[in-house]
């Protein structure tokens, strides 16, 4: 029998995010640092905008895209760990993403002023540019490899004695154009999803009378295929992230990471974790990096074979 690898500590991390080829992991605090998986070892670490936020591998591995707190977007040498290219755009304000085109020439992203952008990611070239009205967005992830994108819509707070209109979620193919964009889910009280590894399920997290519940549904028309309440999150977030073959979804709880087989959402395991806030694994092998605003972790964690 293998002896398990001992943990490694990654200290506070608010994103995880292995490489598209599962050899590296950047990692994303106060700095951002890039480790070697096998060898566990930092390759580099640094401090290239201030605030960071959010970040995404290009799909060739060779670059990171950053973005901060106020909506600035760089793009850093992923094998040098230099910058490449700062944006400047301060001004565009908090939001989502970054996400890669499959070709890795373009980078999108998306606002709380509801406003979704691709650019160049060589130039810093606005592209493209449609706006969502009395709306945030809220997340932006890639669909099958990249090939499409999904963007979680949050409507803004309405006047009162208004209804407030539910939450969205929307599909974009590549290259993104006006109006492409097309609503496959809207739902009160949506909080966060995922699509499942081969773009054909969605997961999400909502809340409805009183209760929390993770349900997935049908990317291509919305059928409801299975849902199941759940205790309600905690402050460190709520996110979803699946396993890699699509047998497993993984979800962030208050003080704990739990674990939902698929098809079914049964139950699989559960594993307390102190403040978790970011989740990836590695393809292939049971290797899970944990995000915490106190201190994460890379790991072994066979889901399949975990106790409760």
């Amino acid at each position: 029998m293998t002896a398990r690898l001992k943990p490694l500590k990654l200290g506070r991390s608010y994103g995880v995010r292995f490489s598209p080829d599962g050899t590296r992991l950047a990692v994303l605090g106060r700095d951002l640092v890039l480790w070697d998986v096998a060898k566990r070892s930092k390759l580099w670490r640094g401090k290239f905008i201030a605030h960071m936020s959010g970040m995404a591998f290009s799909p060739d591995g060779s670059r990171l895209a950053i973005k901060s707190t106020t909506g600035q977007l760089a793009v850093v040498d992923a094998t040098a760990g230099q910058l490449l290219f700062n944006f400047q755009n301060k001004k565009d304000g908090e939001g989502c993403g970054p996400a890669w085109s499959p070709c890795g020439r373009y980078l999108a992203d998306g606002g709380w002023d509801g406003r979704l952008r691709v650019r160049d990611a060589q130039t810093g070239e606005l592209l493209f540019m449609q706006k969502h009205p009395g709306e945030m967005l809220r997340g932006i992830c890639a669909i099958n490899g990249g090939r499409r994108l999904l963007v979680l819509h949050g409507v803004k707070s309405v006047d009162e004695g208004q209804a407030q209109p539910p939450d969205y979620c929307s599909v974009w193919d590549w290259p993104l154009q006006a109006g492409g964009g097309r609503m496959v889910l809207s739902l009160p009280g949506l909080k966060s999803c995922a699509p499942s590894p081969d773009g054909e399920c969605l997961a999400v997290l909502h809340h409805a009378g009183g209760e929390e519940f993770l349900s997935v549904y049908a990317l291509a028309d919305g059928r409801l295929l299975a849902t199941v309440p759940v205790e309600a999150g905690g402050g460190t977030g709520d996110a979803l992230r699946w396993l890699p073959d699509g047998s497993a979804l993984g979800r962030i709880g208050k003080g704990k990471l739990l674990f939902y087989g698929w098809p079914g959402l049964n139950v699989l395991a559960q594993k307390d974790f102190t403040y978790p806030c970011a989740l990836d694994f590695l393809p292939g092998a049971p290797l899970a990096a944990i995000g915490s605003w106190e201190s994460g972790m890379l790991m072994e964690l066979n889901i399949h074979k975990e106790t409760a």
